[in-house]
């Protein structure tokens, strides 16, 4: 989903992404290495659901990244 952020927000765009899979495949890692550019060999199962958010910069605009990470038993 893309959403075009209210004027004078400190964003022009959100983006709203929600990360499915199987158990154990790798959805944390991923998240968490995008978010906060680390990378953790072990991690424990989420519970329910986790949120994360990431800014960044493309082409001249400001972007904003909401990441939802599943527990994989969708």
């Amino acid at each position: 989903m893309i959403t075009a952020a209210s004027p004078g927000g400190d964003c022009d765009y959100i983006f709203k992404i929600i990360v499915i899979g199987d158990s154990g495949v790798g959805k944390s890692s991923l998240t968490v290495r995008l978010s906060e550019d680390v990378f953790y060999k072990d991690y424990a199962s989420t519970i329910a659901i986790d949120f994360r958010m990431h800014q960044m910069t493309y082409m001249d605009k400001r972007v904003r990244l909401q990441i939802w990470d599943t527990a994989g038993q969708e």
